[in-house]
């Protein structure tokens, strides 16, 4: 799955304390199942992804933006959607005066195109999220999470 790659770059990029910590941050899925529409061999995955920081002595914010900055190119439903963003999850547990423990759980979803290449076998591809329009109100989210400086590479968003 592309996704919690695709995460974890992105909070460990915005968020210098994950870049000088790299051991105490982990992303990985807690639960999923594949969806098959039966029309064609291609599927989605849906599952539960958990972003879990251990002794972190900054604030919760310094997770919570670069999380949904990259919820806003990846998955941009869970922010924009009132119902959906209520699975937007998380959890803290104080270690002590200066540490805690945080854990951010929510779904995601991936689609992956099947198909046959020139030489007959099977090949797949993550098919990117579908464009969604700017639903926002109340400000700007583009002016908020686009860097004009940042250049996409092949392999994520953001």
């Amino acid at each position: 799955m592309e996704k919690i790659n695709s995460l974890r770059d992105a909070v460990t990029r915005h968020n210098r304390w994950s870049r000088a910590n790299p051991d105490k941050m982990t992303v990985f899925v807690d639960s999923g199942h594949i969806c098959f529409s039966g029309d064609t061999p291609s599927f989605a995955y849906d599952y539960t992804v958990i972003l879990f920081v251990m002794d972190f002595t900054g604030d919760i914010n310094d997770f919570t933006i670069p999380v949904m900055r990259w919820l806003w190119f990846n998955q941009r439903d869970l922010l924009i959607n009132p119902e959906k963003n209520k699975a937007f999850k998380f959890s803290t547990a104080i270690n002590d005066d200066d540490s805690a423990d945080i854990l951010f759980e929510f779904p995601l979803f991936e689609r992956v195109n099947v198909s046959r290449n020139e030489d007959g076998d099977l090949s797949w591809e993550y098919l990117p999220e579908p464009r969604m329009p700017d639903f926002s109100t109340g400000g700007d989210w583009n002016s908020v999470f686009i860097d004009e400086s940042f250049t996409a590479d092949a392999g994520g968003s953001q």
